[in-house]
């Protein structure tokens, strides 16, 4: 990575530059951990500096010929390439690129996106290296829906940077589907940035489901003013390694924010899923629940912190991780946190890893249906009351599609 300053005075040298530059310090000053996170592995995800190195500098492979979008989708995305429909401009939201965003919307960039770094090593070198990605402002007192799909060649490799602004009073639902086409191992990051003004509320339903050749990794965060309020949806099933973090930082009053996350590992799969609350306004509240079903050979890790600051008095936060295990040699491991600064606040945490509860298969057995069939739909009892909270159609008939199909073989540690 020693070239890297050097890309940055040439080919990122653009009117973010300064922005670039402060994330590159920042990601040389966190610190790497050099010790083991357990007695087993080093990382749940193994992301090495190559892999960085072929993500920061940028690896963009032909798109397949035959693309096929949602044809309900707003906005189109295929690598770098945003195309929004007619209908959603004519109601005022601003959408382009990032580096259009950069220019035409200057203001806009420099009050929300400038201030913002993030906090996490990989976090910050994708801010300083990203080469495009989605902006989109949403006026006040809107109320809109918007689906986005984002599709990329598994090939490619890139660092990529998305910004939803919602203006005061705003109420937005939000799908954003992330898939891939043609083959290739590529390395894929990505930050989300949401940045909720006072009153906004935001319904946000997150689908990653990329060829099982790709890395993704993924930093979701979410800005809160006063009286916003942020329900977060999200599922992962796809790529082969998925390092997946998703933080609020509520440092406005009465600020609520609630997540229910589904993840599904299979085969040989990585997946570290981290959903964490910051909060610092009066008031707030955080309800974070996550499910996972680990599969195969495969492993998870759910991690989770509830932060209450000192001032963040009258203020509540809770996790919940549950993890089903339905194979000999896949691996699940949990570990939530409280870090709670005064003493005016409700907080609480739970994590729970079991199998498949064998009196209920038996009792679906007894009744004519084989094993398989009958661990599918454990599995998706076990997500499905999280993701119906969405009141999506196309999110629930996706998770029970996802862990129907895990049933095969599953119980029986053989898939």
């Amino acid at each position: 990575m020693e070239n890297y300053p050097e890309t940055l005075k040439t080919i990122l040298n653009d009117e973010a530059y300064g922005y670039r530059r402060d994330a590159f310090l920042a990601f040389l000053k966190s610190p790497v951990r050099d010790y083991k996170e357990s007695p087993t592995v080093k990382d749940y995800v193994e992301i090495s500096d190559k892999d960085l190195e072929k993500m920061i500098y940028g690896e963009i492979s032909d798109t397949s010929a035959d693309i096929i979008f949602d044809q309900d989708a707003d906005i189109k995305i295929i690598n770098d390439e945003v195309t929004a429909s007619d209908q959603l401009l004519q109601k005022g939201v601003i959408v382009c690129d990032m580096i259009t965003a950069i220019s035409r919307h200057k203001l806009l960039f420099e009050k929300y996106i400038v201030p913002r770094h993030g906090t996490e090593r990989i976090e910050h070198l994708i801010n300083s290296s990203w080469r495009n990605g989605l902006f989109i402002y949403i006026p006040e007192n809107s109320r809109l829906k918007i689906k986005i799909h984002n599709l990329s060649d598994a090939a490619s490799s890139f660092a990529y940077k998305s910004a939803i602004i919602c203006g005061k009073d705003s109420q937005v639902e939000l799908t954003d589907i992330y898939g891939s086409t043609g083959s290739g191992n590529g390395i894929q990051g990505k930050n989300v940035y949401f940045f909720l003004d006072e009153y906004s509320k935001v319904k946000y339903h997150y689908l990653q489901d990329k060829m099982d050749t790709v890395t993704d990794i993924t930093f979701v965060r979410q800005y809160q003013d006063r009286f916003s309020e942020f329900s977060f949806f999200h599922i992962n099933h796809g790529s082969s390694r998925v390092l997946f973090s998703n933080e609020s930082r509520q440092f406005g009053a009465s600020s609520d924010f609630r997540v229910y996350g589904v993840n599904f590992s299979t085969n040989s799969q990585k997946m570290d899923i981290r959903d964490s609350s910051f909060q610092e306004g009066v008031g707030s509240s955080a309800d974070i629940q996550v499910r996972g079903v680990v599969t195969g050979s495969s492993s998870t890790i759910h991690r989770g912190n509830i932060d209450l600051e000192e001032i963040a008095i009258k203020s509540s936060g809770f996790y919940d991780s549950k993890i089903l295990l339905l194979s000999r040699e896949g691996y699940a491991n949990s570990k939530p946190g409280l870090m709670i600064k005064n003493n005016d606040t409700r907080s609480k945490h739970g994590s729970s890893i079991s199998n498949v509860d064998e009196e209920q298969i038996f009792y679906l057995r007894s009744r004519g249906i084989d094993l398989n069939t009958a661990t599918g739909l454990v599995t998706a009892g076990f997500v499905g009351s999280i993701i119906e909270k969405a009141n999506n159609q196309e999110f629930t008939r996706k998770v029970y599609e996802y862990a129907e199909g895990l049933g095969i073989n599953a119980f029986l540690g053989t898939n």
